[in-house]
């Protein structure tokens, strides 16, 4: 077993000095006169030095084995945060006659320390308050130990990674010494607490940030106003400081012993949130500030132990031993899960993602998610899959469900470059810190964005309306079709799909057997899987001019063909080529301009960056949405300077949230990541790649009937039988529950509900695939062996 004096300090005798000494060596080095007030210190003699009546300075004598480095340190942080920030409250040197802010003095009784004189900090400490301290003092008590540790960043000394017992990186050093603490089953909870930081806690702070910190910050070192008890006045004792982990700032800070758990959780989650305002923490810190409060109250209890073992035993010592045991003990009942959950929450950090299936979330707990689901938004708001999922965290390509498992996204087309981009993520949180206001004021992020965005469209697609939503950018363009035409008539995709406002949720079918108003025609869809005859395209562009005699017949010309250029609702059909060509110059001949819906199809998800110049067709408008902002809520109208600038002179159009500067920020990243990692070729690469890979598999997995689509979006329509194509709509319908157990997540889509529509973000790649594709054998297979309903 280690020595006790293998650790600076674990054992240590304060000096006690006569006071007439050291009044002599203050007077002799300093010309101080005043009246002397003896202040507690762990292992320095400490003073208060009153001049006329009003305490002016703080005499420090160091303990004999602190080093002049250790002193030199301490005293140069306290500068350089005085040239960082001025107005913080901490203590400052005092030089003595010959400008030496400390130096070796030697005493009458012979003794020979360093001393050091401070300026005195008015203030009582918050230990000392006889009722408990308010929310907001609290949170101001975080914020001032940000405030403090960011003036310090930047700041490093040679002595910062000085040897005490206090460093809570090191905690498990203590192990050998827990032997002196006398109460049995609180030197167990010790021990457990000081093994777990030596095997979990102490190499999870190594990854963490780290940088000179306070490191004391608890509420015997934090002073109040003593006139006003909720107003922070200033913080003390630098003695304790050293390179560590902010983790370690606030979980000292937060320390609390109030009556109730509840009222100790709500003073831990006020402190740190304060912190966390000035100095933002990362998701790493604040999982790990429970652990270490835990390992602050083990070191106590055990350094404590020690010193009453190696001599010191005053009552108020194996006081602290006791109660540092129960605020132990108090911690553990409390929880870990739930302390981290209360600090997320109170930070505004997402709940935590359990890292495997052993800490899943239980099913008790996801049945009650459920139920408030119901209460909150309704009983009938609907969820993937017969179990819904619940996913906290997602990053590239991958969704991270409650239950420890990753999944393979190959649904969601809204992360178009990945989720939680981390270019994107950066751009948004940048933007929202600087300014978020409306485009009635000046700003650059939303010309860049307009500029860049209509450069990548035909010349004449020169002029941007920006609101939140692909639904909002379809109504507009609905809007502006009419007033350009003088028409009401519309004309879709009889399945289509373009929204959910009023009007476009009529627009939005969803099945051809849905009566449409008498204002709107559905057209056919061209499905070259089931109906292989010749002049596909003649055909079914023929379909219009029925549609737009019926409109005309009802008394409402045509204003406007809106189209999905995926026709993702459809199923993705290999539309015949030629086919929307068709149904332009009909919709031209009657007046009728071209919507191209992008939401689906644009920003390189069929392999260029815009699925209507896929068909060969000219726009006359064009919309956006999910992808634009790769999530963030952002929709987009192109149109002509001579469509758009009329529309907008003559109904005054404005939307309060459109354009706004984040926004604009997340989609100018959105073309950065684009741009900058060629994800329109990949898409191309990668989806070539899967579409062989399907094809492939369809030689031995009969269900398979077609393989299509462009880019990156696929449409895999499964059928019972290849020769008669009969759809397989049951079994659709499980594989997407077997996709889910092996990890992926797909949808379907197409008029009978047996296509799987596959829409991955950009960044996908061939090991992505793979793992796909065996997914998908699996499951296939899996189904080919179920038995058969009758």
């Amino acid at each position: 077993m280690p020595a006790e004096d293998e650790i600076r300090f674990l054992v240590c005798k304060r000096p006690k000095l006569d006071l007439d000494d050291v009044r002599a060596v203050v007077t002799e080095h300093y010309g101080i006169e005043g009246e002397y007030r003896s202040l507690h210190g762990e292992r320095d003699q400490n003073f208060s030095i009153s001049v006329a009546g009003e305490d002016r300075f703080v005499f420090k004598i160091s303990n004999s084995i602190e080093t002049p480095e250790a002193i030199d340190f301490q005293l140069s942080a306290l500068d350089h945060i005085a040239s960082h920030n001025s107005e913080l409250p901490v203590p400052r040197p005092v030089p003595n006659k010959r400008g030496s802010k400390f130096f070796g003095a030697t005493f009458d009784n012979g003794e020979q320390h360093f001393v050091r004189m401070l300026q005195f900090i008015k203030g009582i400490p918050m230990s000392e308050l006889e009722s408990p301290s308010t929310a907001a003092t609290r949170r101001d008590r975080g914020t001032l130990l940000a405030n403090v540790d960011l003036a310090l960043r930047g700041f490093f000394h040679p002595a910062a990674e000085q040897d005490h017992p206090w460093n809570l990186a090191a905690g498990s050093r203590l192990l050998p010494f827990t032997h002196h603490i006398g109460d049995v089953a609180g030197r167990h909870l010790v021990e457990a607490v000081l093994s777990n930081a030596k095997s979990c806690v102490e190499p999870a702070l190594l990854k963490l940030r780290r940088q000179v910190i306070h490191q004391d910050g608890h509420s015997g070192n934090i002073l109040v106003d003593r006139e006003d008890p909720t107003r922070i006045a200033g913080l003390i004792d630098f003695g304790d400081m050293l390179y560590g982990t902010l983790a370690a700032e606030v979980a000292i800070a937060s320390i609390n012993a109030l009556p109730s758990p509840q009222a100790s959780l709500d003073a831990i989650c006020d402190v740190t949130a304060g912190f966390d305002g000035t100095l933002a923490l990362t998701e790493d810190e604040i999982d790990l500030v429970f652990d270490l409060m835990c390992i602050r109250h083990a070191m106590i209890a055990t350094v404590v132990s020690t010193r009453i073992v190696c001599g010191r035993s005053e009552p108020k010592l194996s006081a602290a031993v006791t109660h540092h045991i129960e605020r132990l003990a108090d911690l553990n009942n409390l929880g870990r899960a739930q302390t981290i959950a209360a600090l997320r929450k109170a930070c505004r950090f997402p709940a935590r993602c359990p890292n495997s299936p052993a800490e899943a979330e239980s099913d008790a707990a996801e049945a009650a998610l459920v139920a408030t689901r119901h209460e909150v938004l309704g009983r009938y708001t609907k969820h993937f899959y017969a179990k819904p999922l619940h996913f906290e965290r997602a990053s590239g390509v991958y969704l991270f469900d409650m239950d420890g498992r990753r999944y393979l996204d190959f649904y969601n087309n809204v992360v178009q470059v990945g989720h939680c981009n981390p270019h994107v993520v950066k751009a948004i949180s940048r933007q929202a810190a600087a300014l978020n206001t409306n485009t009635r004021y000046l700003y650059n992020s939303v010309i860049e964005y307009g500029a860049r965005l209509t450069a990548k469209l035909a010349p004449h697609l020169n002029r941007c309306i920006f609101v939140n939503s692909g639904s909002e950018a379809n109504d507009v363009a609905w809007q502006m079709a009419r007033f350009a035409t003088g028409n009401s008539g519309g004309m879709l995709m009889e399945d289509a799909y373009h929204g959910i406002t009023d009007p476009i949720r009529l627009f939005s079918p969803g099945h051809p057997d849905v009566q449409l108003p008498g204002f709107l025609q559905g057209l056919a869809v061209p499905d070259s899987y089931r109906d292989q005859r010749p002049n596909i395209a003649t055909r079914y562009a023929a379909d219009a001019d029925r549609a737009i005699g019926e409109l005309n017949s009802a008394g409402h010309p045509l204003a406007a063909f809106i189209v999905d250029s995926a026709f993702c609702s459809s199923g993705v059909p290999d539309v015949p080529a030629g086919y929307l060509r068709g149904i332009e110059e009909r919709v031209r001949k009657a007046g009728g301009l071209m919507i191209c819906d992008e939401v689906q199809s644009g920003f390189g998800r069929m392999g260029q960056w815009w699925g209507h110049e896929l068909h060969g067709v000219r726009a006359d408008i064009v919309t956006m949405g999910k992808p634009a902002g790769n999530g963030h809520p952002l929709g987009v109208v192109v149109a002509s300077s001579e469509l758009l600038d009329s529309f907008v002179k003559h109904t005054g159009f404005f939307s309060t949230f459109g354009g706004n500067p984040v926004a604009c920020a997340a989609g100018n990243s959105v073309l950065d990541v684009i741009e900058r990692d060629n994800l329109i070729e990949n898409a191309r690469k990668v989806g070539d790649y899967l579409r062989e890979q399907l094809r492939e598999l369809a030689t031995t997995q009969r269900l398979i009937g077609d393989v299509r689509g462009h880019g990156m979006l696929v449409g895999l329509e499964l059928v019972t039988d290849r020769e008669s194509r009969t759809p397989a709509t049951e079994e659709t319908k499980r594989i997407l529950e077997l996709m889910r157990e092996h990890q992926v997540l797909v949808g379907k889509e197409g008029r009978f509900n047996n296509v799987l529509k596959l829409r991955p973000p950009l960044i996908l790649q061939r090991s992505h695939v793979d793992q796909f594709v065996a997914a998908l054998d699996a499951s296939l297979s899996a189904l080919d062996r179920s038995p058969k309903k009758p």
